[in-house]
C-alpha cells in the first residue's frame, strides 16, 4: 500500500474547489473513439481521503467516466510553478454511497444546487511521482 506523502496531499487535496491551488488533471485510456486514444480532463473537487485513496467529483467528464469503467487505470496530476506530483493508479465509478454523498456535498458548497455530480471517481494510488525539472529517477512512492 502507498502512503501519499504530506506534500502530496497538500496538492490534491482541494475539496472546495479553491480556484487558487492548480487544476488537477485525469487521464485515462480512450473508449469512446475507434483508435483508444489517450484522454485528458481538468477537475478542481478532490479530497484525499486516506494516505491512499483521492476522491473526485464528476461534474461533466462522461468520457472520462466511461474510460475508466472500461480500464481502470488512471494518471493524475497537478504541479503549480515547477513543483508539481504525478499519481498512478486504479480508479472505480460511483453512482451511490457514502463516498458520492461526500461528492455530492463538497460541490453542493461551493455551487449550491446549480451543478450536480454525476459519480464520483475513486482512485487506488498505486505510484506517484515528483514533476520537479531535473535528472533522474522521479519516482518518490
Amino acid at each position: 500500500m502507498v502512503d501519499l506523502p504530506r506534500e502530496v496531499i497538500e496538492m490534491f487535496d482541494n475539496e472546495n474547489c479553491d480556484k487558487t491551488k492548480p487544476l488537477v488533471w485525469i487521464s485515462t485510456l480512450g473508449v469512446m473513439d475507434k483508435e483508444g486514444s489517450p484522454h485528458l480532463a481538468p477537475v478542481c473537487f478532490t479530497k484525499v481521503i486516506n494516505k491512499n485513496q483521492i476522491l473526485v467529483a464528476i461534474n461533466f467528464a462522461t468520457k472520462t467516466m466511461y474510460n475508466v469503467e472500461t480500464y481502470s487505470k488512471v494518471a493524475v496530476g497537478t504541479a503549480k510553478h515547477y513543483e508539481g506530483f504525478l499519481i498512478k493508479g486504479s480508479g472505480f465509478i460511483l453512482r451511490k454511497g457514502s463516498q458520492f454523498d461526500l461528492v455530492k456535498e463538497m460541490v453542493k458548497v461551493r455551487f449550491g444546487d446549480k451543478i450536480k455530480p454525476i459519480a464520483a471517481l475513486l482512485i487506488y494510488v498505486e505510484e506517484v511521482y515528483s514533476l520537479k525539472p531535473g535528472p533522474g529517477s522521479k519516482r518518490i512512492v
